[in-house]
């Protein structure tokens, strides 16, 4: 049975980790927003190069990034603000589980407005795309989401450790 100081100490320890993780966080989030946005840019700029997009194709494509990323923005601001209200909401000597859980709803809301606004902004580019380039996007997405971003073989993201088929460690036979 967990006792009330093992308890307070987790909640601590808990408390502090988030509150340094979230110092890096800012910390690098503001050191280089436009080196975000010229990430971004050049992003839109590689799936053109490798779809062979045309100039139209191009110009539409950077409006559409163009007038999704205010109400991106906006929304990951308020999850942020959400986020730092949990926060202080926790950090108090008596923190209120209504409200606490009032604030997880709230950005439970702001995360689905997020990923709609980006699915929404999927469908029209690939409304923009030939069946060709469609066929060629989908299939370098396929392949990302299933090999993972890893340096060798049984140190990438997705497959687990061991062998590479998420068995678990490689055994001999």
């Amino acid at each position: 049975m967990i006792t009330l100081t093992t308890l307070t100490t987790r909640i601590a320890l808990a408390l502090a980790s988030f509150s340094f993780a979230g110092l890096i966080h800012s910390s690098t989030a503001e050191a280089a927003p436009a080196d975000r946005q010229e990430h971004g840019a050049g992003k839109a700029e590689r799936m053109c190069a490798r779809l062979a997009c045309s100039p139209d194709q191009k110009a539409k494509i950077q409006q559409i990034k163009a007038s999704k990323a205010p109400q991106v923005k906006a929304a990951r601001e308020q999850m942020r603000t959400l986020r730092a209200q949990v926060q202080a909401e926790l950090r108090k000597p008596s923190p209120d589980a209504k409200a606490i859980a009032r604030l997880d709803a709230q950005i439970d809301a702001q995360r689905a407005a997020i990923h709609s606004q980006r699915r929404a902004g999927q469908l029209q580019l690939l409304a923009l795309l030939t069946p060709e380039q469609k066929t060629k996007l989908l299939a370098a997405a396929d392949q990302r989401r299933g090999k993972g971003h890893g340096h060798g073989k049984r140190r990438g993201h997705g497959n687990g450790r061991g062998d590479g088929n998420g068995r678990g460690p490689a055994r001999a036979n």
